[in-house]
């Protein structure tokens, strides 16, 4: 008799375990249903669009963007060359750029980054984008500078413009330097009929904002 007694409390027991148990699958599963739901959810909000477009003139560009500029010489009508960026997105972006290479009257520059970008290992003589810029712009009797109207391009619709100068005033501060760069202007494009005075290669960057 006792341990038939014994017998039924263990069953007992061993079933409120199991109601227990199955209380416990019951209740995470239906967490994570929840849970997963509430994921689901979360992706399938909207996404916001983003689309950007690189335009020189008429035509549309892909980056990275050559820059060409052909004959230079003292006195020279000051040379534009623009790029207009389209932001058609839902959320504003930032624009940058970085100068890959430059060709100035035959003799070659390349950055850091640019070097990278031919797959090349970097020389003690390279430059970084921002160094090479600077010189570009300040080492020769013509500057060579490239400017974005704005760094911020506004979300529906927004525009803004790269923009690459050249400029060679008659008249300088420095006769010897304009008369050495003049010459060897005119001699490099005597002996490279063909080929531009100037190229330049920058990639240029849209970066999407989080805030919008």
């Amino acid at each position: 008799m006792k341990w038939k007694v014994v017998l039924d409390k263990l069953k007992k027991i061993k079933l409120t375990r199991l109601i227990i148990l199955l209380f416990f699958i019951i209740s995470n599963t239906f967490a994570w249903f929840i849970y997963a739901t509430k994921i689901d959810n979360d992706i399938s909000v909207h996404v916001k669009s983003w689309n950007v477009i690189f335009e020189a003139g008429e035509n549309q560009i892909t980056e990275p963007v050559d820059l060409i500029v052909g004959d230079i010489y003292p006195g020279m009508t000051n040379y534009t060359y623009e790029i207009d960026a389209y932001n058609n997105s839902e959320v504003s972006a930032t624009l940058s750029y970085e100068i890959l290479e430059a060709n100035v009257l035959g003799t070659e520059y390349v950055s850091t980054i640019g070097r990278a970008a031919r797959g090349e290992e970097a020389n003690a003589s390279d430059l970084t984008s921002s160094q090479l810029e600077t010189l570009l712009a300040n080492d020769f009797p013509f500057s060579i500078t490239f400017n974005i109207s704005n760094t911020i391009i506004s979300k529906d619709d927004g525009k803004e413009t790269y923009t690459l100068s050249v400029v060679w005033p008659y008249e300088q501060d420095d006769d010897e330097a304009d008369t050495y760069w003049g010459t060897r202007a005119a001699y490099f494009k005597e002996s490279n009929p063909d080929s531009p005075s100037i190229s330049i290669k920058a990639k240029i960057t849209i970066t999407q904002n989080e805030a919008g």
